[in-house]
């Protein structure tokens, strides 16, 4: 009996200690997460900034903001850019607070050092690498060095390819349209299919960029992992790496990287082989020109390895073939629209080209000024909310007087700027020809300040400064390429009693409609040119 009730005492005195261990341990994560949400939420007080979309006091009301953005997060920037305007304020996004700039601001800060404003940290919070595994490569600027450098370098060189690529998509992806009948084609799944053949011909070359497989990770790669931020936007920033973990939000990630790396495995060691046997030979080892090999090339020797390459390469994607897909869309939703800009822009460009012997090169792809005047129109106040994004990585003063402390991100308003009066002439308006006839009323040879791939600090499509997009050169002569194949091959409209729909707004991202169908057949007009055929 005595051996009973000293086992029952020991079990007693068990459970008050797991007990004890049990409230201490959930009071000590309870003062670590207050902490951790009382920095966050006070990250800004050091600026005494207004925050915009805050309606109640405390973390909760920031919580409760947060929430709100992702329906309204336009008007809540567009009501307090005209709250205070030229003058700073707040943006409690779902991902994180923002701290938006003036005009003046960017302009200034436009030519700042990674080191004191970076882009990358930046990126890095807003792709909450933490919780998504895509931190691999913070601060090395690979992909941003390559594609900046050897890509812009290599568009001649590339053209070929593309040309040849985007006539064997629209071929594969638009089969059986005819001249006499309407056909209904999901635009943007075409759309995003044709881009991504396309630019994987210059990302990974043939055979790989016609491989079914390959096509479905640069695809669905940049989808998964916008739904995985979608998924960890409305859990608390202190708490996402724990959500992330127990619910493996980057399962489907983690996936795709394995899939791309089995793809490009066999071309880099086969690569790898016929360098070794040229040194072993004496012979000159005939790189292949495109995005796999200037990676090799470039990265130091650590990530000379295909799950490097092969992430470097899902991370270009990512920044690419869904922003470029997307920016078609705008472009040809706005074309259907427009019918009246469809023949002049043809005309421009049947008359450059047969200006040029048929060739369709990089010189002709800059003369075609009205495709891209509409090009550049069509993306206006479409690309999103912000633009610019920067995190601040040593406390400053601006030359205003503006404190900017450590830790925080700021941006610019691009959608308000594209839409202010005082910036772009009848806003409201749209213009397919409004850049092209300001470049015709320019003076002192400055023709190339209103083009399509131009920066300033009110024209933030591509961002602007020393950060600016590296690949938009290469995106412009790709998209202008598309619209060249589609409007001298196709004709196409709305169905009937429909227009252009809306763009779809939620949280900092607008994007057109993914879902409409638009009326396409063959165009009957003239194919003269040998690369149409």
């Amino acid at each position: 009996m005595g051996i009973l009730i000293e086992l029952r005492d020991y079990a007693g005195d068990g459970k008050l200690h797991a007990h004890i261990l049990f409230y201490a341990t959930l009071a000590l994560l309870s003062f670590g997460l207050f902490l951790l949400l009382k920095k966050e939420f006070s990250i800004h007080s050091p600026t005494k900034l207004p925050i915009a979309g805050i309606e109640s006091p405390g973390y909760l009301g920031i919580l409760k903001a947060r929430f709100k953005f992702v329906s309204n997060g336009f008007n809540i920037v567009r009501d307090a850019y005209h709250k205070y305007p030229g003058r700073n304020f707040v943006v409690t996004t779902y991902g994180c607070d923002k701290i938006i700039l003036t005009h003046a601001q960017v302009k200034e800060l436009a030519s700042a050092p990674e080191d004191v404003v970076s882009i990358q940290h930046a990126s890095a919070e807003t792709m909450m690498i933490e919780c998504t595994g895509l931190g691999r490569f913070l601060g090395t600027g690979y992909a941003e060095e390559v594609v900046r450098v050897k890509l812009t370098q290599n568009l001649a060189n590339l053209k070929a390819g593309i040309l040849e690529e985007t006539r064997f998509a629209l071929d594969t992806e638009l089969p059986g349209c005819s001249t006499d009948e309407w056909r209904s084609v999901e635009i943007f799944t075409t759309i995003l299919r044709v881009v991504a053949r396309t630019s994987s011909r210059a990302f990974v070359g043939l055979p790989l960029c016609r491989n079914e497989d390959w096509l479905t990770v640069s695809i669905m790669f940049t989808r998964d992992v916008f739904m995985t931020l979608g998924k960890l936007t409305h859990v608390p920033k202190p708490i996402r790496p724990l959500f992330a973990y127990i619910f493996n939000s980057i399962g489907e990630i983690r996936s795709h990287k394995e899939k791309a790396q089995a793809l490009l495995d066999p071309i880099f060691q086969s690569r790898l082989e016929e360098e070794r046997l040229a040194e072993k030979n004496g012979t000159v080892y005939q790189k292949p020109n495109d995005m796999l090999q200037w990676l090799t090339d470039r990265v130091d020797p650590p990530y000379k390895s295909v799950e490097s390459l092969s992430e470097l390469q899902l991370l270009i994607i990512l920044s690419s073939i869904h922003t470029m897909s997307l920016a078609l869309l705008n472009t040809i939703f706005d074309l259907a629209e427009h019918q009246e800009c469809v023949q002049q822009i043809r005309e421009e460009i049947e008359a450059v080209l047969s200006a040029n012997n048929g060739v369709l090169d990089s010189a002709a792809l800059r003369k075609m000024k009205k495709t891209d005047s509409f090009l550049k129109e069509a993306l206006r106040a479409r690309i999103g909310l912000f633009s610019f994004n920067r995190m601040v990585m040593k406390s400053l003063t601006l030359s205003d007087g503006t404190y900017l402390p450590k830790g925080v991100v700021i941006a610019a308003p691009t959608s308000m700027f594209s839409t202010d009066p005082d910036f772009v002439e009848d806003p409201e308006k749209f213009d397919g020809f409004r850049w092209y006839k300001k470049s015709l009323e320019a003076e002192g040879g400055v023709l190339h300040s209103n083009n399509f791939t131009t920066t300033s600090p009110n024209d933030l499509t591509f961002g602007h400064g020393k950060h600016a997009c590296p690949g938009r050169f290469f995106a412009a002569e790709e998209m202008k390429i598309i619209l060249v194949f589609l409007l001298f091959r196709y004709d196409f409209k709305y169905p009937e009693g429909q227009s252009r729909p809306r763009n779809l707004n939620h949280g900092e991202f607008s994007y057109p409609d993914t879902t409409k169908h638009l009326l396409f057949k063959k165009s009957t007009g003239p194919m003269k040119f040998p690369f149409l055929q």
